[in-house]
Parts: C-alpha cells; sequence; structure tokens
C-alpha cells in the first residue's frame, strides 16, 4: 500500500498527492507542466541543455561515455548527470505538494491504498458515510 496525502480547497476539487518517489518525473521532462509546475519545468530544460553543451564538448558529437576509457572528471560529471536528472523524482511530490499550498490548497490528511483511483475510492466512500451519519443524526 501508497502513502497519499488529500489537500482540500475552499472552492475547488480535492486534490491527492502520492508520497514517496515520482517514477513519471525523471523520464520526462515535461512532467512538471502536468502539474503546474512552470518554474521547476523552465529551470529542468535549462539544466538539460547546460547538461548536453557539456556532453558535447567532453565527448564530441559521439554523445555517448566510454566507461573503460573515461577519466576521472568524465566519471564524476556522468554521476552528477545522473543525479541532477534523477533529482525531480525524488522531490518531485513535495513539490507538488509546495505549488497546492501556495494555490491554497490545505492538507486534510493522509490515507493508504494501492493506487490513486482507490483513493479516490476510499474516499468518496468516507464522504458518503459522513452523510449518512448526519442524515442519521438529525
Amino acid at each position: 500500500m501508497t502513502s497519499y496525502k488529500v489537500f482540500e480547497h475552499q472552492k475547488k476539487s480535492l486534490k491527492i498527492v502520492k508520497v514517496g518517489f515520482a517514477w513519471l518525473a525523471p523520464f520526462n521532462p515535461i512532467w512538471p507542466l502536468f502539474r503546474g509546475l512552470w518554474l521547476v519545468f523552465i529551470s529542468y530544460i535549462f539544466v538539460i541543455l547546460i547538461l548536453a553543451g557539456i556532453d558535447a564538448e567532453i565527448y564530441g558529437f559521439d554523445g555517448y561515455i566510454d566507461i573503460k576509457n573515461s577519466n576521472n572528471l568524465q566519471l564524476i560529471f556522468f554521476i552528477i548527470q545522473i543525479v541532477l536528472l534523477a533529482s525531480p523524482g525524488f522531490r518531485g511530490n513535495k513539490w507538488t505538494e509546495t505549488n497546492l499550498i501556495k494555490k491554497g490548497y490545505v492538507f486534510s490528511y493522509a490515507i493508504k491504498a494501492s493506487n490513486i483511483k482507490h483513493a479516490f475510492e476510499l474516499i468518496n466512500n468516507e464522504e458518503t458515510n459522513k452523510e449518512k451519519i448526519e442524515t442519521e443524526s438529525t
């Protein structure tokens, strides 16, 4: 089971954010756009372009690293690239939470579910049960 955080807004629908690694973020540079993270998207593209320019200078137009024949600087740069390109996966969901809070959402509670669809079902069932309890008490 995965943990999800539920954010509520007074006028908008609730949002659910997974806790943990964002698997699509490191492999999809436009992932921040789907989350409304414009500054992260621009920064990420800027970093990719800088790394590509440095790669072209170090490795030429072949564009790959020959690990057996590489020097220490090339290996260190390769590791730095992996860390930078994987960082959205480690921080992506936290960035999404921060963005939702800036938009007026408030953290309501956490829920455990097998996937996001299951989390929505649990929340809908909980709200239905609240309505039944309120109706019975009046």
